[in-house]
């Protein structure tokens, strides 16, 4: 399955071609031909092989996922492998970082892309087409420009929004820290470590592209595809900014751990320390000896109650002169 979108300075803009005419467009360089693909089947590889002439390497990395982004240049094209991030609408507000792979094929007058599942941003880059934007009537090459600006921006709701979760963990972390907490740091470090994988290969993949060893790519184009560069650098450094973040909230919950550990092991301390003369005296007249003489005077019980008293609050006292309390 896939969409067509065609453009010709003689006869305009289309889309939904049929084979016969994709196979025309490819051949004239004044078109510029997208073709996007979101399924792919028997047919779909056969046009990509016959009329596109796309090498069997690039075919099978259409099929099988790959993990990181990387950039390839064949005799009449370059490939891509690019990541889109989701929206915030969907699961970055809870967290949750996922990219979708995005697959490129950049010809001299052709532009063909490969997802599996839905990207925002190559949708709102087919809604401008369809109102007569002129980027496809600028070629294939701003064409790609512009889908990848297009995932790019849509990194910086993304980053915001696990901005946003790294500070909510920061304050929960000095007010009430709890076993919940330890396993928010541990979510966001392993989310900011799917960041770093994501945004810095793909920062360099973009930044071969801007050196002009692309001949598909002109060098009025190059200066457009560093201007994503330096968004995808940006963002590298504020993933990194949270990175160090996650890292120094993991030591300081131990630390906080610690602490609040030391305070209530220090009151432990404190009452047990106190009750060990109460204890004594409790200990002494509970031996039930029969020839004890307290044990006949009828003020010895107020006596010994008055007597706890009294090394009670001068023990409290003792200890807050020490600064123990």
């Amino acid at each position: 399955m896939y969409e067509s979108y065609f453009y010709h300075p003689d006869t305009g803009f289309k889309t939904d071609l049929p084979i016969q005419e994709i196979e025309q467009a490819v051949r004239d360089e004044r078109a510029v031909l997208w073709i996007d693909i979101v399924d792919i089947d028997d047919p779909v590889i056969d046009l990509l092989t016959t009329i596109f002439n796309l090498h069997p390497l690039t075919i099978e990395d259409f099929i099988m996922p790959n993990s990181r982004p990387k950039i390839e240049k064949f005799s009449d094209y370059l490939f891509l492998v690019l990541f889109a991030l989701e929206s915030p609408a969907n699961n970055a507000a809870e967290g949750k970082m996922t990219a979708n792979e995005l697959d490129c094929c950049l010809g001299r007058n052709f532009l063909i892309t490969y997802h599996l599942n839905p990207i925002n941003p190559l949708a709102i880059c087919k809604e401008r087409i369809k109102k007569q934007s002129p980027i496809i009537k600028s070629g294939a090459g701003m064409l790609l420009y512009s889908v990848l600006d297009s995932c790019v921006d849509s990194y910086f709701p993304v980053i915001q929004a696990f901005d946003n979760l790294v500070d909510e963990m920061s304050d929960e972390l000095f007010n009430a820290p709890s076993q919940s907490t330890l396993q928010k740091i541990y979510k966001l470090k392993n989310d900011v470590m799917y960041l770093r994988r994501t945004i810095g290969p793909q920062a360099d993949v973009v930044n071969l592209m801007t050196r002009g060893d692309f001949e598909l790519i002109s060098a009025a184009n190059s200066i457009y595809f560093r201007n994503i560069y330096d968004n995808l650098v940006r963002l590298n450094d504020t993933v990194g900014t949270s990175r160090d973040i996650i890292t120094g909230a993991m030591e300081a919950y131990v630390s906080v751990v610690s602490n609040r550990l030391n305070e209530i092991m220090k009151t432990l301390t404190v009452i047990a320390t106190i009750m060990m003369p109460l204890t004594l005296i409790a200990s002494i007249y509970g031996m039930n000896f029969k020839h004890m003489p307290e044990l006949e005077n009828k003020f010895a019980y107020p006596a010994i109650i008055f007597i706890m008293v009294i090394i009670t609050a001068g023990m409290l006292f003792y200890f807050k002169r020490k600064k123990w309390l």
